[in-house]
């Protein structure tokens, strides 16, 4: 990550398990003094072994970090917990215990291979992996639709072409000693480019055969896949986790997402009742609070202001036996650096005009 320290106060509601300010190389707040939470936004490496959990007293494991691994703190409660986002971007409240089973966010040296027809970038541990670049494609002219090995033929004009082809680019595990994936990846036809991890086998897979791989994939060697992508179903570009379970990739939900952006405030994007119109942008000030679900102005940003875009809260993890719909996704608050050092909140879903800020979309639900 790239980002300049940042400092500010902001409230929130924490719970008492934490790492204590010693378990961090640097010198760093031991507790918000006045206010429930602090940002600081430092730079610094674990003084010792610390797991990165989703909640300030616990919750799920998110990752871990090994004495000596780089990371930035980004918060500390009144209660002494902070919160921390490794050097990937990974978010997590930290805490002074060791849990190598969450899988090393301090990542080996890696090598990246591309396929640009694609849109694949997939980050690797070469220790783990062998390039490939072989290709085999589906022809998806009948219901027996067998793989078969090299590149279609060119349809001739007129004829309409089904055929959709998967270019292999890696074989790999995803741990030492773990079972081994390949890596292969299509423009894809309707649903556009995607990538699977297919198991190792003499044959060629089956159309459906496959784990879903996220965009931009990192495979640092440590049992986990990262991501680094933009599906629509939210605000903006999100660094993600995820492990492979029952033939499935599996969300690690975050509490915050770390963007650290440097971007512009616009304005504000409105559009008429009846929709038919393009938004029209107007060049109203954005207003930052103290808190998530506060309503102390604590600055105002001015269109064509430069800002930083610190972290997001946003749900679109869906949890087990849920079912996330919309009206429960919109919620998102942004926590915004001025150019003049100020900070604070804002709800970027709140109804009364989307931001203008270059970084950040509307959302496709």
């Amino acid at each position: 990550m790239h980002h300049k320290p940042l400092a500010l106060l902001v409230a929130l509601f924490a719970g008492s398990a934490h790492a204590a300010a010693t378990s961090f190389a640097d010198s760093v707040p031991e507790k918000a003094e006045g206010v429930p939470l602090a940002y600081i936004g430092k730079t610094t490496t674990a003084a010792t072994a610390l797991t990165l959990t989703f909640k300030p007293d616990g919750g799920h494991d998110i990752g871990a970090l090994p004495q000596g691994g780089k990371l930035q703190v980004l918060l500390v409660d009144d209660k002494g917990n902070h919160l921390v986002a490794s050097d990937y971007g990974i978010v997590g409240w930290a805490q002074a215990r060791e849990n190598k089973d969450a899988g090393s966010e301090a990542f080996p040296a890696l090598e990246t291979v591309e396929d640009k027809e694609a849109y694949a970038t997939i980050h690797y541990n070469p220790q783990l992996a062998e390039k490939r670049d072989d290709r085999y494609y589906f022809a998806n002219e009948g219901e027996d639709n067998p793989a078969i090995a090299g590149v279609p033929q060119a349809k001739k004009d007129g004829e309409d072409d089904y055929s959709e082809t998967r270019h292999r680019l890696l074989e790999t595990a995803l741990k030492a000693d773990g079972a081994r994936y390949h890596v292969d990846c299509s423009p894809g036809v309707e649903g556009g480019p995607y990538c699977v991890l297919v198991p190792v086998s003499k044959t060629l897979p089956a159309s459906d055969d496959g784990i879903f791989a996220p965009e931009d994939l990192t495979l640092p060697g440590n049992g986990y896949l990262y991501s680094d992508s933009d599906d629509g179903g939210r605000y903006f570009r999100a660094r993600e986790k995820w492990r492979v379970q029952d033939k499935e990739t599996q969300n690690i939900e975050q509490p915050y997402y770390y963007l650290g952006v440097e971007t512009t405030y616009h304005g504000r994007w409105h559009q008429d009742e009846s929709g038919d119109n393009a938004p029209e942008n107007r060049a109203e000030p954005l207003k930052l609070t103290d808190r998530i679900d506060g309503n102390k102005t604590v600055a105002e940003v001015a269109p064509g202001s430069k800002i930083t875009l610190v972290l997001i809260q946003q749900r679109f993890v869906e949890r087990e036996g849920e079912e996330l719909d919309y009206e429960d996704r919109i919620p998102a608050w942004a926590l915004v650096k001025t150019a003049d050092g100020k900070t604070g909140w804002f709800n970027i879903g709140a109804g009364d005009g989307f931001p203008n800020i270059e970084g950040l979309h509307g959302f496709a639900g």
